[in-house]
């Protein structure tokens, strides 16, 4: 039997195509990027601008988004993030989901919302659910975690993926008082030395500051910046509900507006501050020209605009509208202002496009802002989302035009146009019925794509949803103290 006969020109392309099978059978086990942005030449221009770039991701702890210079507060409390924002991209409606640190840090580093991720109080986030440094971390990323706050640390079953975590508890510290313990200098403490060992590089940092978080407790040149001065948009109104407005006064201390305002300033400023020592630090260390640098919040923070003060318990803008800033490296990076609706579980996705890394398919409930900050679109988000913890909890469903709040039980709801009525006091639920039919539809939507679905906030009768089993935190005397200091337990 006879074969033909191979030609000897064709015959040297055989070790080629051996190549290229082997390369296409190792590739069968890699992880493809999934669901990225389709690249044009400004999605490529921001891809290129932070290939191969560290990101660190700072959080300020209770930043409000209308007190920082770059979206529009009058007074200068925050020159280093307003100079970043000029450098960089800052986003102009971005909200939170929660008003407490523990379920929006886990939202953040999940991209889930509360009712789906179901970490908050003391139980812990479930076991296997992707996260932002566990895949950075697959992806040739050292990771390290530095937080002040211990409901965003692994105290808390919170950033357990990280490769190293550097965390102070709130009390008990050797040699220690809580105000030293709660000052930013005890944490650029842990990561100067850090930067000096010269991680290996690509790394992902999470910091996260306690100010401008309560205690107020900046040094005395930053506390007298702003002393008996009058704030600048102070303004007051009553609680939207007489229901709501008799337990949180039973819940709530006396205050004095523009002394809490102009001592949160001055811990705003304080957190600026720190914000500025860290990129000092980073240029000490010649990593600043290829660092992705990302400023933002947890929550905000209330100082009586709608009867309430601190958070935890109001679904305003002053306690759900966060900061948003991103300094991309190098000296022709990409800048601008977005204006489209984003929210926390936005940036895991967004991250993950920008550096082409692949994420999966299921759980992941954020959209990437990749069109936006290409100006290839102008919105990615028709709602954004916000629950709170108060009494009764609450949860808002936001556009850019209204905001609609929903209590839990199904019977009290307020309705707002912030179009004519930007800061959100008069209530015309009575006068929009079929506005409020549509939201509240757009959030029982929303809401039986969560994990607990909470119908209950949108129908009378509808029982809370069972939780699923989860492992706990076992709450010790520190974490006690640290809970009742920082207003969390009476």
């Amino acid at each position: 039997m006879s074969f033909p006969r191979v030609p000897c020109r064709i015959l040297w392309l055989a070790p080629l195509v051996l190549v290229f099978i082997l390369a296409g059978y190792l590739q069968l086990g890699r992880k493809k990027p999934v669901g990225l942005t389709q690249s044009t030449p400004q999605v490529q221009r921001l891809r290129d601008a932070a290939r191969g770039a560290n990101v660190i991701l700072v959080v300020l702890d209770a930043a409000r988004a209308d007190h920082f210079g770059c979206y529009g507060y009058p007074r200068d409390a925050t020159p280093n993030c307003d100079r970043l924002a000029r450098e960089g991209m800052v986003f102009k409606n971005h909200f939170t989901h929660a008003v407490e640190t523990k379920p929006s840090t886990t939202s953040l580093f999940t991209s889930q919302y509360p009712d789906t991720h179901l970490a908050y109080g003391e139980r812990l986030q479930f076991k296997g659910v992707f996260t932002l440094a566990q895949g950075l971390g697959e992806a040739g990323y050292h990771t390290a975690l530095f937080s002040q706050n211990g409901y965003a640390s692994p105290i808390w079953g919170v950033g357990l993926e990280f490769h190293e975590a550097f965390h102070k508890p709130q009390l008990g510290a050797a040699g220690r008082t809580v105000p030293n313990i709660w000052q930013p200098e005890a944490l650029l403490e842990q990561i100067g030395p850090w930067l000096e060992r010269h991680p290996r590089e690509p790394f992902f940092a999470y910091v996260h500051f306690m100010p401008p978080h309560d205690p107020y407790i900046p040094p005395l040149e930053m506390y007298y910046r702003f002393y008996e001065q009058t704030p600048p948009q102070a303004w007051q109104s009553p609680y939207p509900f007489e229901e709501v407005e008799l337990e949180a006064r039973r819940r709530q201390k006396p205050y004095d507006q523009h002394l809490y305002l102009n001592r949160y300033d001055s811990n705003l400023l304080y957190a600026d501050w720190a914000v500025g020592q860290l990129e000092q630090m980073l240029q000490a260390a010649g990593i600043l020209d290829r660092t992705l640098l990302i400023i933002t919040a947890d929550h905000g923070e209330a100082f009586g605009e709608h009867g309430y003060l601190g958070h935890v318990t109001s679904a305003y803008d002053e306690s759900t509208h966060i900061p948003l800033i991103l300094r991309f490296p190098g000296p022709k990076a990409p800048s601008g202002t977005i204006t489209g609706l984003t929210q926390v579980v936005d940036i895991l996705p967004t991250l993950y496009d920008l550096l082409e890394i692949a994420i999966p398919k299921e759980g992941i409930q954020g959209r990437t802002l990749l069109p936006l900050m290409a100006g290839d679109a102008k919105e990615v988000n028709e709602y954004v989302f916000c629950r709170t913890a108060g009494v009764p909890p609450s949860y808002s469903v936001r556009n850019h035009q209204y905001l609609l709040l929903l209590y839990q039980g199904g019977k009290l709801r307020a309705l707002y146009d912030l179009d004519k009525d930007p800061r959100a006091v008069d209530n015309i639920a009575d006068n929009r019925p079929q506005m409020v039919a549509e939201m509240t539809e757009v959030f029982r939507t929303f809401a039986r794509q969560q994990t607990a679905p909470p119908l209950d906030f949108a129908d009378a009768g509808v029982p809370s949803p069972t939780l699923p089993e989860v492992e706990r935190v076992k709450l010790t005397d520190d974490m006690k103290r640290s809970l009742k200091a920082l207003g969390y337990l009476k």
